[in-house]
């Protein structure tokens, strides 16, 4: 069986590279992906503190069902606004508004 702390280790890893992701890239789609690794990361910790505490079963399973629907939620609306931006910059990198602004 596989420790509690490689499974901590590896979600706190996805944590940070989401993290990173989404302040180093200015393009959303990057963006959106680094905030979906983040997620993973949470439900990867969440899956396996409720797998080694008989206690918290059903309450992390429950907390996993929410992370879910909130991404689902924050993917439906950052698909939109990406739409947005895109019809007004006729790109999604977020840089090329600030370029433009200084001609």
């Amino acid at each position: 069986m596989i420790p509690l702390t490689w499974y901590l280790v590896l979600s706190f890893m996805m944590i940070g590279l989401g993290g990173y992701g989404m302040m180093v890239k200015r393009n959303l789609i990057r963006i959106l992906i680094g905030a979906e690794i983040m997620g993973n990361g949470a439900n990867i910790a969440l899956v396996a503190i409720s797998l080694y505490n008989p206690v918290f079963y059903f309450t992390g399973q429950g907390l996993i069902m929410l992370v879910i629907s909130v991404s689902a939620a924050h993917t439906a609306l950052a698909l939109v606004l990406m739409l947005m931006y895109n019809r007004r910059y006729n790109s999604v990198d977020l840089g090329k508004p600030i370029e433009m602004e200084g001609r």
